[in-house]
């Protein structure tokens, strides 16, 4: 997959104006601030997760890992926690999907929208938990990420009905989940952003960092696919100065619940 334009020309400084953005963020709240990642279209291992689990091992923090069922099999899961370490409660397994695949026949993609029948969407859900219960056993958490941030609200109904903890959207994301269904929404892309400009790029990166920041509540959304040398850089800086902001807590879905 094709690396935002933003990591072709990162500025000399970005750790620094990261920091910046922060600290900014944390002036305007109330001075504290908890923060989530969550790395999408997990279940083939490579070199990319690889350098994913790495940099996260290497800072000791959380990660919210959004796994596509029909990716997953004995032996990827086995090779994927090779990496995590099994059991590690750093990490929180949760389900992305089913096949991740457009049904939507015309506009923005979605996996589960509104033009599939809502029997369709619940098979598909139930396929997937039981799927990932029967490979991941008690590790998986009982939280749904929809591909492309986008499902109906067939879809989150059904997840309510289900017994899911949780779901994972954008900022703003719509449909409203029904009473009892938390959304953890994210709001800081660090992957798949389309400017093609890389200085707005990483303007508006650092205006969505300061912005979440400053609500209290900063959930980044990661792809590892589409990570170039310079995007493992960034983050792994990123993760360091996470890391040292006493005022910043990482946490993961498990945590928020």
């Amino acid at each position: 997959m094709k690396p935002s334009a933003l990591y072709h020309h990162l500025p000399h400084d970005c750790a620094h104006q990261v920091r910046t953005a922060i600290k900014k963020g944390l002036a305007k709240g109330n001075g504290e601030a908890v923060i989530f990642f969550r790395a999408d279209d997990i279940g083939v291992p490579g070199k990319q997760f690889s350098q994913l689990t790495t940099l996260f091992n290497t800072h000791q923090l959380p990660l919210c890992l959004a796994v596509v069922p029909t990716w997953l099999t004995d032996s990827r899961f086995q090779t994927l926690q090779s990496l995590t370490g099994p059991g590690s409660s750093q990490w929180c397994w949760h389900q992305h999907g089913w096949r991740h695949k457009n049904h939507e026949p015309a506009g923005k993609k979605q996996e589960f929208g509104p033009n599939r029948p809502a029997a369709l969407q619940i098979a598909d859900l139930v396929k997937g938990k039981n799927r990932l219960e029967h490979i991941m056993g008690k590790i998986f958490y009982p939280s749904f990420t929809p591909p492309w941030n986008r499902c109906s609200i067939d879809t989150l109904n059904g997840l309510r009905k289900l017994g899911f903890s949780a779901v994972s959207r954008s900022n703003k994301a719509r449909p409203v989940t029904p009473a009892g269904l938390p959304d953890h929404q994210v709001n800081i892309d660090l992957h798949t952003r389309n400017d093609e400009n890389p200085q707005l790029a990483f303007a508006k990166l650092l205006l969505e960092i300061e912005q979440s920041v400053s609500r209290g509540t900063a959930g980044v959304m990661i792809h590892h696919q589409r990570m170039n040398k310079a995007a493992v850089t960034f983050l792994g800086s990123l993760l360091e100065t996470v890391a040292c902001i006493p005022s910043l807590h990482p946490v993961q879905f498990t945590d928020l619940a």
